[in-house]
């Protein structure tokens, strides 16, 4: 027997090839799991009181597109201005990248598009105006966000409002330094040239009838805010020297003057309390302190508001309470407290404080500021025949914010929601499409279900505006686990820098265009295709068809191999079927 060596040009000439296209040959036939294109949601849109699509808008910034990332914002959020300045941001606790080194800096993207950007309303084209009118009370964040996402549905809205201007606590509440009034009267001005009117210092019951409210309107939303300040049922609360937070924020806000001498203690620990102890530092008392009955740790105010007023001049000390207020005259002079120490965990997880025996001591001072929370005015409610509890909030269906009166509804503060601005924004949201679902027959639990975005509380209102939109499922939401993070090198965040103005001038500025397109870089974008064609050039098949559409799958040609999905960095791709 004999062999004979095989040579490349004897393989070449017996190898089968063709001149044309084999795509004759449909061998993916054999597979039943196929990939799929489909966007899904992003922990930090689930995680947003709001529903704000900022994994899209930070792709759109990429681009250098900010108008259009600013237009997807609007189409839940009225206040990107506000809310990139005065958010909590939980947005940022849930995003994906703090898994991976830092969580991107989501408030300030929606500052800087805000400033940057052009407020323009979103479009709805196949949207009719409806011959149906609204009345909301109140021109808060949550009674503009009503009255702004009923416009945007077709309705008639007027809102009432008893103040001189609009804007509720963001206008009376948070100082100059944290919230420019310039940013506030810009973002009501866009949502006045949505349709809505607002009748300032007019009140509800007083210069308009609750008649002609029923008569002339077919729905009420009540956004009446907490406005009412609460203090400790101390005896002398009411004599000279002693504030409330609320009172004192918005004697501030209206440009009164207000006395506060060289030794101001802050009472509270809660947003509210640094703010006026921050303003007390600016109106120039040199000595403010924030007394505090639980540990720094578990202070409500957020954590940079606290690390800026320490940075301020102003002495936070936790773990201790007032108990008796001393007085020379008429007039405060000191104030005897008592200190803490941490015990047993509560029910929402932190320590109870427990007295420490024989620890009372003295502060003395020239003012008291008692920033330890806010009431209802439940007036108003009462005079309608509202359900109100003992504290006077207003008593609501949790899903579809409706009171024990047919066709009258309620959120904010005033209803019982968070005290935070977002959830003030969230809850008018909620409400305009509770009163959505009682305009046109519909159940507003059932409706609330299919625009949810993953299983928290946010939804998008978006899907009854665009019922012919991209495919999507926001239920889905897309995890860490699922982001193909040999996308993504490592990186810093791009901060906020301090801004070098004193007094109540506004304390940090706003991101850099060169620091956007770093953090626009870093942002997994997670559940949104941002057209990277890693699955069009890796698929072995060539069967993910490119085009200005987008990209589409050729099953036939598709065996179901997976690489798509493995390669796709934000999981837009999935595989469906088994084989």
């Amino acid at each position: 027997m004999s062999f004979r060596r095989v040579t490349l040009q004897d393989i070449q000439a017996v190898a089968p090839f063709s001149k044309t296209s084999t795509e004759c040959f449909a061998t993916g036939l054999w597979s039943q799991r196929k990939p799929s294109f489909l966007e899904k949601g992003s922990p930090c849109r689930e995680a947003c009181p709001v529903g704000n699509d900022m994994a899209r808008a930070f792709h759109l910034a990429s681009v250098g597109d900010y108008n259009g990332a600013l237009s997807l914002i609007l189409q839940e959020n009225p206040f990107p201005g506000v809310c990139g300045r005065v958010c909590y941001h939980p947005c940022e606790r849930a995003c994906n990248r703090s898994g991976w080194d830092q969580p991107i800096n989501i408030r300030g993207l929606e500052r800087f598009l805000s400033d940057h950007g052009e407020l323009q309303p979103p479009g709805n084209p196949r949207l009719r105006k409806k011959h149906l009118k609204v009345a909301v009370i109140g021109a808060g964040p949550c009674g503009l966000s009503a009255a702004y996402h009923l416009a945007r549905l077709g309705y008639g809205v007027t809102v009432l409002e008893t103040m001189p201007q609009p804007g509720g606590m963001l206008r009376y509440g948070i100082p100059g330094y944290r919230l420019p009034k310039t940013v506030l009267d810009r973002e009501i001005e866009f949502i006045r040239e949505t349709g809505v009117e607002i009748l300032c210092a007019t009140q509800a019951g007083r210069d308009i009838s609750l008649e002609d409210l029923k008569k002339d309107f077919q729905a009420l939303f009540l956004a009446v805010g907490a406005h009412r300040a609460v203090g400790l049922g101390m005896e002398g609360e009411g004599m000279a020297g002693v504030l409330k937070g609320i009172d004192f924020l918005r004697d501030l806000n209206m440009g009164r003057e207000v006395q506060l001498g060289n030794r101001v203690v802050v009472v509270g620990g809660g947003n509210t309390a640094l703010d006026c102890a921050r303003s007390a530092r600016r109106l120039g008392a040199p000595e403010v302190i924030v007394l505090y009955r639980k540990d720094r740790e578990h202070m409500r105010a957020l954590p940079e508001e606290v690390e800026s007023a320490e940075r301020e001049g102003v002495r936070i000390l936790p773990l201790a309470s007032p108990v008796r207020i001393l007085a020379d005259g008429k007039r405060i002079s000191a104030l005897e407290c008592i200190r803490f120490e941490p015990g047993p965990l509560e029910h929402k997880g932190s320590p109870l404080p427990v007295p420490v025996p024989d620890s009372r001591f003295s502060l003395p001072l020239d003012t008291l500021i008692l920033a330890v929370g806010q009431l209802p005015q439940s007036s108003f409610a009462g005079e309608l025949g509202l359900e109100v509890d003992h504290l006077g909030v207003i008593q609501t269906s949790p899903l579809s914010t409706a009171t024990n009166l047919t066709g009258v509804f309620a959120g904010g503060d005033g209803a019982g929601a968070k005290a935070f601005v977002a959830h003030a924004i969230a809850e008018g949201k909620k409400g305009a499409l509770a009163i959505h679902c009682f305009l046109q027959g519909k159940e507003p639990e059932l409706e609330l279900e299919t625009l949810r975005i993953g299983t928290g509380n946010a939804f998008s209102l978006q899907p009854l505006l665009e019922p012919d939109g991209p495919a999507s499922d926001l239920k889905k939401v897309v995890g860490i686990k699922q982001i193909n993070t040999l996308c993504f090198p490592k990186a810093p965040r791009q901060e906020n820098p301090l801004a070098p103005n004193g007094g109540f001038q506004e304390s940090t500025a706003g991101l850099a265009p060169a620091q956007i397109e770093a953090e626009a870089g870093r942002c997994f974008k997670c559940g949104t295709c941002t057209g990277c064609d890693l699955c069009y050039l890796l698929c072995p098949d060539i069967s993910i068809v490119k085009s200005e559409a987008g990209y589409r799958i050729r099953a036939e040609h598709c065996k179901g191999c997976g690489q798509c999905e493995a390669t796709c960095p934000r999981h837009v791709l999935e595989m469906g079927g088994g084989d």
